[in-house]
C-alpha cells in the first residue's frame, strides 16, 4: 500500500505473423504497459553456439527418453521460460537439461543394475531347480581338498567341456539353457582348467554380491537376490514415472530452444526487422506468469520471453494498490510533487492524518456538516468536480465530530447551553492546552515525514545518506523537542547536560558524512 506495484520489465520475441495472436493476448489483461516494436539488437549471435550445443543435448535426452518410454504424440507443456536476457535464458535451460540429464543417468545404471541382477537371479534359479539343487550347492562350500568353479556358454555344450577337461576333473550339468556347468578339479590344476574352459567358449560365472563368495544358506541368499532385484525394479519404475511426467517440458524445452535458435542465428539485420517483432515494457510482478501463460497458449509456444525486475530506473511505472478512499487525496500528495517507483507513496498516510488536522485547526459542529453538504452538491452535480466535493465531504466530517466531541461547538456557540454536553476542551479559554497539542501534532508530522525519508534513502541503497545524514537529522530533532519540552527554555538547564542530546546529532551531521567521503574515495587534490 505504502509500496508501488512491482514491476518487472518484460520482453516478448516472436514473429511478426504472430502479431495479432500476442496483442489480442495481452489487451485481454490490465495493467500491462507494453509496446511492439521491431527486434532491432536484441538478439546476439555471441550465444548461438551455446543454445546450439544445448539443443543437441535436449534432441539426445528427447531420443533416450522415447527408447525408455514410448510416449507417442506427447504435447509439450506450455510454460514460459522466463529470463532476464540471453545470458540468463541459456543458464535457466542450462540448469533444466542437466538435471534431466541427471534422471538419464541414474536411470542407465538402474537399467544395468537391474539386467545383471535379473541374469544372476534367473541363471543361479535355473541352478538351483536342476540337477544339483539347493541342498547339493550348499554342500559345495564345504569342500576343502577341492576347487569349484561354474562356468556358463551359449555355443557350445557341456559334453564338449567335458571332453576338452581331464578326466580327473568332475564336471556336472548344472542347467541346460544357458549351459551351465559345475567343474570341481585340484588347487594345482586351476590354470589348466581356466584355458580349457576359454578354449571351448566357457566363461567362469561370478557370485552375486549378496552370496559374500559362499554358497552355504543359498535359499536364503537367492531370496534376498530376489528382493534386491524388486527394490531395483521399483527404483527404475520411479525414474520411469519421472521422465514420463516432465517429458512434456522436455518438449517444450526443445521447442523453445529451437526458437531461440533460429532468433539468434539470423545474420542479417534486415532479416531480424522483417521477421521478428519484440512487445517490450514493463508487467505487474504479479501478472507476469499470467502474461506468459497467455501468450504461450495463444503461440503454443513459441515465443522466447525476458523478464527482470526493475529496482532504480526512472522510467519504471508507478502504480498503488489502496482502498479507493485513499485514492482521493492523490491530488492533495500530487501538489508536493508525485513519488517515484523507490520512494514511500505518503498518500494512505495524507488520507488519515489531513481530516484529523483540518478537524483539529477548523473544528466546528455547524460549519463541518456545512462543508460536508457543499462537497456533496460539488459531488452530485458537478461531474468535474467529484474529488473535490469527496475531500470537502470527508473533511467536513472530521470537523464535525472533532468540533462536536472535542470542542463541542456549533458556528461559535457552546454545545453546553444548547443540549447540555460539557466538552473537554475550551478552545478559546484553554490556550496553553490547544498550544500544547498543537505542537505536539506538529512534532509527530515533521518527524513522520523525515522517518519517511530516511525509509526513502534505505529502499533507494543510499545507506550512507539513510545513516549519516537523515537518521541524525531524525535524532537531532527528537533531541531537541526532548529537552524544550523537559527542560523548557531554560538555557541554565540546558547546559547542565541536555544540551548533548542536540550537540551530538550536529557534531555527527558535520563530521560523519565528509569522514565516510574520505574513507570511500581518499583525499583528492593533496601533494
Amino acid at each position: 500500500m505504502l509500496r508501488p506495484v512491482r514491476m518487472c520489465h518484460t520482453s516478448l520475441i516472436f514473429l511478426k505473423s504472430d502479431s495479432e495472436k500476442v496483442i489480442d493476448a495481452v489487451n485481454r489483461k490490465a495493467d500491462l504497459h507494453l509496446s511492439l516494436r521491431d527486434m532491432g539488437e536484441l538478439g546476439t549471435a555471441d550465444y548461438v553456439s551455446e543454445v546450439e550445443f544445448l539443443r543437441g543435448r535436449i534432441k539426445d535426452l528427447v531420443s533416450k527418453t522415447r527408447n525408455y518410454i514410448p510416449l507417442g504424440d506427447t504435447t509439450p507443456l506450455s510454460s514460459p521460460v522466463s529470463a532476464r536476457d540471453w545470458k540468463d535464458y541459456v543458464a535457466i535451460i542450462e540448469t533444466e537439461v542437466s538435471g534431466y540429464e541427471k534422471i538419464i543417468r541414474e536411470l542407465d545404471n538402474v537399467a544395468k543394475i537391474e539386467e545383471r541382477l535379473t541374469d544372476n537371479f534367473l541363471l543361479w534359479k535355473s541352478i538351483a531347480s536342476g540337477n544339483l539343487g539347493a541342498n547339493s550347492l550348499e554342500m559345495l562350500s564345504q569342500l576343502r581338498a577341492f576347487r569349484f568353479i561354474f562356468a556358463r556358454s551359449e555355443r557350445s555344450s557341456v559334453s564338449d567341456l567335458r571332453s576338452a577337461l581331464p578326466e580327473t576333473c568332475v564336471v556336472v550339468e548344472a542347467s541346460g539353457e544357458p549351459a551351465v556347468a559345475l567343474v570341481v578339479f585340484l588347487p594345482s590344476q586351476e590354470a589348466s582348467v581356466m584355458q580349457q574352459l576359454e578354449s571351448v567358449g566357457f566363461r567362469p560365472v561370478e557370485l552375486p554380491e549378496c552370496f559374500q563368495g559362499s554358497l552355504s544358506n543359498f535359499s536364503t541368499k537367492l531370496e534376498v537376490l530376489e528382493a534386491e532385484l524388486e527394490n531395483t525394479k521399483k527404483t527404475k519404475a520411479e525414474h520411469l514415472s519421472l521422465l514420463e511426467s516432465n517429458f512434456g517440458r522436455l518438449l517444450h524445452l526443445e521447442q523453445s530452444v529451437s526458437d531461440a535458435s533460429s532468433i539468434l542465428s539470423v545474420k542479417a539485420k534486415s532479416s531480424y526487422s522483417k521477421n521478428w517483432a519484440v512487445l517490450e515494457g514493463y508487467v505487474p510482478k504479479d501478472h507476469v506468469q499470467e502474461l506468459m501463460n497467455s501468450v504461450q497458449q495463444a503461440l503454443n509456444g513459441r515465443v522466447v520471453s525476458f523478464v527482470k525486475e526493475d529496482e532504480m530506473s526512472a522510467s519504471v511505472p508507478v502504480s498503488y494498490k489502496y482502498p479507493r478512499f485513499f485514492k482521493i487525496f492523490d491530488s492533495i500528495t500530487n501538489l508536493y510533487g508525485s513519488p517515484s517507483y523507490n520512494e514511500i507513496n505518503p498518500t494512505p498516510i495524507m488520507a488519515l492524518s489531513f481530516p484529523i488536522l483540518f478537524g483539529l485547526m477548523f473544528g466546528d459542529l455547524g460549519h463541518g456538516i456545512s462543508l460536508a453538504l457543499l462537497g456533496l452538491v460539488f459531488y452530485r452535480f458537478f461531474g468535474s468536480m467529484k474529488k473535490i466535493g469527496l475531500v470537502l465531504m470527508i473533511t467536513g466530517l472530521a470537523g464535525a465530530i472533532i468540533g462536536a466531541l472535542l470542542y463541542g461547538e456549533f458556528f461559535g456557540q457552546s454545545l453546553h447551553h444548547l443540549v447540555g454536553y460539557e466538552p473537554p476542551l475550551h478552545p478559546s479559554e484553554d490556550l496553553m492546552t490547544m498550544m500544547k497539542i498543537s505542537l505536539f501534532v506538529g512534532v509527530a508530522h515533521i518527524s513522520l515525514g523525515l522517518f519517511l525519508s530516511f525509509t526513502n534513502s534505505l529502499i533507494q541503497r543510499r545507506y550512507s545518506t539513510a545513516f549519516l545524514v537523515n537518521l541524525p537529522k531524525l535524532a537531532l530533532y527528537i533531541g531537541f523537542i526532548y529537552v524544550v519540552f523537559a527542560f523548557g527554555l531554560n538555557l541554565i538547564d540546558w547546559f547542565s547536560g541536555p544540551i548533548y542530546y542536540i550537540l551530538g546529532p550536529i557534531a555527527f551531521l558535520f563530521v560523519a558524512e565528509p569522514f565516510y567521503e574520505i574513507a570511500k574515495h581518499g583525499k583528492k587534490g593533496v601533494g
